[in-house]
């Protein structure tokens, strides 16, 4: 609404006057008359300055001089919104719109006030009137504003046709092109959303922010080399452009190509050497390497800059864990459950981190968490019923018994296997392995990588190799 202006575009010599008369009686408390149009450019001036208690104290002494003026009374509404006092706002602009209805700066205070209600409906309702009225790059900006408030309602379509109809205002814009590709995506026409970025890389070939958003977009397909692609002429336009290098970093890391992912972690450091999140991923990076010691030292800087970074503890703790070092490392992943009690994936890393130190209860009842939070997850299941039939065969069984929604799962039969094998009772344990042969071959396949145990037995080892056949 009020577009940012330098110091020189406001303070000229004259207005340096007024506004240094001004604050004399702001400070006294004492108001004398100010002309009306000098009092507008002073209330601009405050707002735009964000002074929001200077300038409702402006606008109410003005109004006691000039009490129909509807700038200054527009102005009086903007700093009631800004303050909080929407209502009295919306009481006074609404009462301006029956005088002067087609005046694009009430209607667009309006909407702004619906929105801050959370009323998306009457919000449109009010920026469709504005949007009706204008041209230009004002049209395109309120477009930007009423395609949001479309997406409030989920209304991707009607968002994108506002937004196509202001790119025909043939200006570019590129706040305009990253709504649009947003709405595309929210349909998941991403095919879309990439011409939208490339249309826009045309007319602005240097716009490193549209390179970033569109490597964004092809990741997001898991396109990595057309993501690496667009990430990299960002960066030739801009080297120091954190969020493109933190990015291509990642999709080497997504691409296992290690090395260059921490090279990219690397640089982000050199631009900017305390980020939390970036030390976090070259932990991720030194963990893939098996190099326990370097990632344990990275996550260990993660958590030092940010206490409150649960996947921080997360890596601490599970590198303790590989490290052999259990007691470190169930209290590291205390603090990540802490931090977020309801995260499977800490509750499913604290029992492995008890199942080593051979404390089994305290292990179950962390599996057992985990299944809670995320029911549904594949390895936290078999990490629990393992852990289970690891410390009774019968409670295992009991459990099967008391949730016989889960006795055909997949992953149940798995852990069958490896319990009746255990137990002494191999004919079973193969029974069940053809079985999961028949329903569910990929689950089949993992049976070594859960329980590497079971490697040794022959029955196992050919029927894999028949299925790989």
């Amino acid at each position: 609404m009020f577009e940012e202006e330098s110091e020189e575009d406001w303070l000229t010599p004259d207005f340096r006057k007024q506004l240094a008369h001004f604050e004399q009686m702001y400070d006294r408390k004492d108001y004398s008359y100010i002309d009306s149009d000098h009092i507008e450019f002073i209330l601009d001036h405050l707002i735009a300055l964000n002074q929001i208690k200077k300038a409702k104290w402006a606008a109410e002494k003005a109004l006691e001089h000039f009490p129909t003026n509807s700038t200054i009374l527009t102005r009086y509404a903007q700093v009631l919104s800004f303050s909080g006092d929407i209502n009295r706002a919306l009481k006074i602009l609404l009462e301006l719109e029956q005088v002067e209805a087609n005046n694009v700066e009430i209607l667009l205070s309006i909407a702004n006030c619906y929105s801050q209600f959370r009323k998306p409906n009457s919000a449109i309702k009010y920026y469709r009137k504005a949007f009706d009225l204008t041209h230009g790059e004002e049209k395109i900006d309120i477009a930007i504003d009423l395609a949001m408030e479309y997406e409030n309602t989920e209304d991707y379509n009607l968002a994108i046709e506002v937004l196509r109809d202001a790119k025909n205002e043939g200006i570019p814009n590129d706040l305009l092109v990253f709504e649009l590709a947003h709405c595309y995506e929210k349909i998941n026409d991403f095919d879309k959303a990439i011409q939208a970025y490339l249309d826009y890389i045309d007319e602005e070939p240097y716009s490193y922010t549209t390179w970033y958003n569109l490597g964004n977009t092809y990741a997001k397909q898991d396109n990595f080399d057309k993501a690496i692609w667009a990430y990299e002429y960002a960066i030739i336009i801009n080297d120091s452009f954190i969020p493109a290098i933190y990015n291509l970093a990642n999709t080497y890391l997504n691409l296992n190509e290690i090395n260059k992912a921490l090279h990219y972690f690397q640089l982000c450091l050199d631009l900017d050497q305390d980020d939390p999140l970036v030390y976090c991923s070259m932990g991720e990076c030194y963990e893939e390497l098996e190099e326990f010691e370097k990632a344990y030292d990275m996550y260990s800087k993660s958590s030092e800059l940010l206490p409150q970074m649960g996947e921080a503890w997360l890596g601490k703790g599970i590198m303790s864990d590989e490290l052999g070092i259990y007691e470190r490392a169930i209290r590291e992943l205390k603090v990540a459950v802490d931090l977020d009690p309801t995260n499977s994936e800490y509750w499913n890393a604290l029992g492995s981190a008890y199942e080593n130190a051979g404390k089994h209860e305290l292990a179950i009842n962390a599996y057992e968490k985990a299944v809670k939070y995320n029911p549904e997850g594949q390895e936290v299941m078999i990490n629990f019923l393992t852990a289970l039939s690891n410390s009774s065969v019968d409670l295992f069984l009991d459990y099967i018994e008391k949730n016989k929604f889960v006795t055909n799962n997949s992953v149940i039969k798995l852990v069958l296997i490896y319990t009746s094998w255990m137990t002494g009772e191999s004919l079973k344990s193969f029974l069940y392995f053809d079985e999961l042969l028949e329903e569910d071959i990929a689950i089949a396949k993992n049976l070594f990588y859960y329980f590497p145990v079971l490697e040794d037995e022959l029955y196992f080892v050919e029927k894999l190799k028949e299925v790989d056949k």
